[in-house]
């Protein structure tokens, strides 16, 4: 009999080997998690999507499933974000069905009335799996990584737009400049994106960088300025002490009017001679573009990431 339980007091070691025997099956393109990585996603959960929900099911005392669910706030009160991953070695038991029905009541009484799981591979396992339960596919994402072994440095020496200059901070943005920051975020809005698009205030910049600052995350940002002093791009690169060698690429977004300059490329290519001029030992950085937002693919790949998958989001109403 399945047990399933709520709760994050979740074995490593055991939640680990899990996620190493999921990634072999579903994700054979992507690096196998190191141990350091998978102690990273327990503990540092994406503070920008929300209260973080957790369950695990174990068999005659066996971890065989976990399901993960997030719940976004500033106008996706409706939203849960989830992912469910079952051992190879226990699926086509119904144990992922069950896990569903399991957290499905808990995500109502929190006011959310539709799920997004995201990262399906299509074709997969879990997509047929959703595709029997109802789920469609509203979004499709690259996973584009940047090995710094191999990339070509040179690719990053990018000048500056004309008539723009750089600005940079670690951590909390500049009460100067913080107020433009916070609209120029939304200019991700407009972006080809999935149905996450929350409006940006200066409280919720502040209430992310708390977060992130809570959890040991280094989040820099380099943003483009216009003339008049305002912030018409931007863009954030994390660092996790917890699994040091890889970066994950946050937001880049330039605003409508300003866009067609290469500001993308030069926000970007400033960031990365900004980190691998601070800091040793990094192997990686992981992002995921929408399929459809060619241009910002493109930047990525003039500055060295390779495209290693492509994944659907898919949605259900509740």
């Amino acid at each position: 009999m399945i047990e399933i339980q709520p709760g994050s007091d979740v074995d490593i070691d055991e939640y680990h080997a899990m996620r190493c025997a999921v990634y072999a099956v579903d994700y054979p393109e992507l690096p196998t998690p190191t141990r350091q990585a998978t102690a990273a996603v327990l503990a540092v959960p994406p503070v920008h999507l929300g209260e973080r929900l957790m369950w695990q099911a174990h068999l005659d005392g066996r971890l065989v499933a976990a399901a993960t669910s997030y719940l976004p706030v500033d106008g996706n009160e409706h939203l849960a974000i989830a992912q469910l991953f079952v051992h190879p070695e226990f699926r086509r038991q119904g144990i992922a069905t069950e896990l569903l029905r399991a957290i499905t009541p808990v995500l109502r009484e929190r006011g959310r009335t539709s799920i997004e799981g995201r990262h399906v591979t299509e074709g997969g396992a879990g997509d047929h799996w959703t595709k029997a339960l109802g789920f469609r596919a509203v979004h499709t994402t690259l996973t584009q990584i940047l090995n710094f072994g191999e990339v070509d440095r040179g690719r990053w020496e990018v000048a500056v737009p004309e008539g723009y200059r750089l600005v940079r901070w670690i951590g909390a943005a500049p009460d100067d400049v913080v107020e433009s920051y916070a609209s120029a975020r939304n200019a991700i809005a407009d972006a080809p994106a999935g149905l996450v698009t929350p409006k940006w205030s200066v409280d919720r910049v502040r209430r992310v960088e708390a977060g992130l600052a809570k959890h040991g995350v280094e989040c820099r940002t380099v943003v483009a300025v216009d003339p008049d002093g305002e912030v018409v791009g931007l863009t954030e690169l994390e660092y996790r002490p917890l699994n040091p060698m890889r970066l994950m690429q946050g937001d880049t977004a330039v605003l409508a009017a300003h866009r067609g300059h290469g500001l993308g490329l030069a926000m970007k290519a400033a960031m990365l001679r900004w980190f691998t001029a601070d800091r040793d030992g990094l192997r990686e950085i992981w992002t995921n573009t929408g399929a459809d937002n060619t241009h910002m693919v493109e930047v990525n790949l003039r500055l060295g990431f390779e495209t290693a998958r492509r994944s659907n989001v898919v949605s259900l109403r509740l």
